[in-house]
């Protein structure tokens, strides 16, 4: 497989608030990196169900680095196909960018189903089978035919303990890859996430795959947590990680660029001088890349390396039943069956519930935060607590904040809350996000004086008395500086 494809350099996952160090003339970064479901608005009807909006891709435009195309919601590895409004979506948003590849991950975030399929909101593994290889790879080659550029496969993070059914992390990846003639996005710090949970090393990785067909390589950092350690883009890249990335490079003949990522909640923790410093390591390792030294014994060149076509065995286990019941239980659905009571033996199933529920919660109070800040204050923290338990037990997963949100919305309307001044905050929280997603002004009926209300709930006060009347408020869309478009519809990887 031979691509001509630019060399980028040393970049950046994009999230409003890095324009510091984006500025025309730094040598900072080179390209940015853009995770479209962060940004698109969710419209469907429309022409385009998903929707980059004008002042959005505006600003991107205005910033000088060149920049690539990452999607972080409908992953590959899975039996889901991606639809056709997502790919015209994604074809449009990387012609628009002008980006030279696109990428997507090798997971799963989608399960298909007979009765009603349904996002799972978190990067699931792939059943690592040879019929699994054969499923990755035809869904890998859907999404690329439908694109305008060439398409690479991010290496994924696996919570779960190795299964005795399983094809080696590095043999299952590099079969699928060669199967669907794709390229790699290389993410080091994932794989060595997953040496570090008890799955394959990751030089025996790096071993298995054919490494010519790397294009990219992410770095990030991460966190233990409950005996894990979390893939987070958290901050700094460990140590670890940073020298398996200046060991490897040099044997990456077809790499183009490294991606240096951190999640949004992180950066005022991390800081833009610390994020500057890490990116002035990438750079100084990203000098490496062209240095002929002696290569570490694990590491096969092109010539030396082939990947072996796995050999079908029967197993009962097939791609669908993996996935669904892999979904069901953990988004703390009702399944049955022998592989659902395997795989409630595995710690990871429980964690990656625990992650999903903070995610799923991060992102309603997080656009909802006049709400959730009311129900607060009105009951304590448990009691929003409970709230968003019995609307995830009762609801899956979103693919987007937005809808996330409306059905929250949606479970408190049923729920009848004794809650004072709720229905004016639910009016509000409705408003803003129409604003939003329309970029045009809204105006909503108030039972109390907006403005007292509104600044009393701020303060984290409910007002001691409010006449009733008659007022109106006007809701702005909010300016591109004020707009957390990380939050739009954000897919984690960990």
């Amino acid at each position: 497989m031979t691509r001509t494809l630019p060399e980028l350099g040393v970049g950046i996952v994009y999230i409003p608030g890095l324009e510091p160090l984006l500025e025309p003339g730094s040598t900072c970064v080179d390209f940015l990196e853009i995770e479209p479901q962060t940004l698109w608005q969710y419209q469907p009807g429309g022409e385009l169900s998903y929707v980059l909006p004008d002042y959005t891709l505006r600003h991107l435009q205005a910033l000088p680095q060149r920049k690539l195309v990452h999607s972080v919601g409908n992953a590959l590895g899975g039996t889901h196909q991606p639809d056709t409004a997502f790919a015209a979506a994604l074809a449009a948003t990387i012609q628009t960018l002008d980006a030279p590849w696109a990428s997507e991950h090798l997971s799963i975030t989608q399960v298909s189903s007979a009765q009603a399929g349904f996002h799972t909101s978190f990067m699931l593994p792939s059943l690592q089978t040879p019929e699994g290889v054969n499923v990755a790879a035809a869904t890998i080659r859907r999404l690329s035919e439908q694109l305008p550029v060439p398409l690479a496969v991010e290496t994924g993070v696996n919570y779960l303990q190795p299964r005795a059914d399983d094809m080696p992390d590095g043999e299952f990846f590099a079969a699928a890859v060669e199967a669907a003639d794709c390229g790699i996005v290389l993410d080091l710090h994932n794989i060595w996430t997953n040496e570090q949970n008890g799955r394959q090393s990751a030089r025996d990785f790096l071993a298995s795959i054919p490494l010519e067909r790397v294009w990219e390589v992410h770095l990030g950092g991460g966190f233990e947590h409950e005996g894990y350690w979390l893939d987070a883009h958290s901050g700094a890249v460990p140590g670890p990680v940073l020298a398996l990335t200046e060991e490897i490079l040099p044997y990456l003949p077809h790499v183009k660029a490294i991606t240096y990522e951190i999640f949004p909640a992180f950066i005022p923790l991390f800081g833009l001088e610390a994020i500057q410093a890490q990116l002035q390591d990438i750079h100084s390792l990203w000098s490496t890349r062209h240095t002929s030294t002696p290569p570490p014994a694990y590491i096969r060149t092109a010539a030396t390396h082939v990947v072996s076509t796995p050999q079908h065995k029967a197993n009962p286990i097939t791609p669908v039943l993996w996935e669904q019941t892999l979904g069901e239980l953990v988004t703390h659905g009702e399944i049955t069956g022998p592989l659902a009571e395997q795989l409630r033996q595995d710690p990871g199933i429980e964690l990656m519930q625990k992650l999903i529920w903070k995610f799923r919660a991060g992102a309603i109070v997080k656009n909802l935060g006049t709400l959730t800040r009311l129900i607060m204050i009105h009951a304590g923290d448990s009691h929003l607590e409970t709230l968003l338990d019995g609307y995830f037990r009762q609801t899956k997963p979103r693919a987007f904040a937005s809808e996330e949100c409306n059905g929250f919305l949606c479970y408190l309307h049923k729920a009848a809350l004794t809650v004072p001044y709720l229905e004016d905050i639910i009016r509000f929280e409705e408003a803003s996000m129409q604003a939003l997603a329309t970029q045009e002004n809204q105006y909503i009926h108030f039972r109390y004086d907006p403005r007292a209300l509104l600044e009393a709930i701020l303060r984290g006060e409910l007002p001691d008395h409010l006449e009733s009347g008659a007022y109106e408020l006007e809701i702005p869309p909010p300016a591109i500086a004020e707009v957390d478009a990380m939050h739009q519809g954000k897919v984690p990887r960990e």
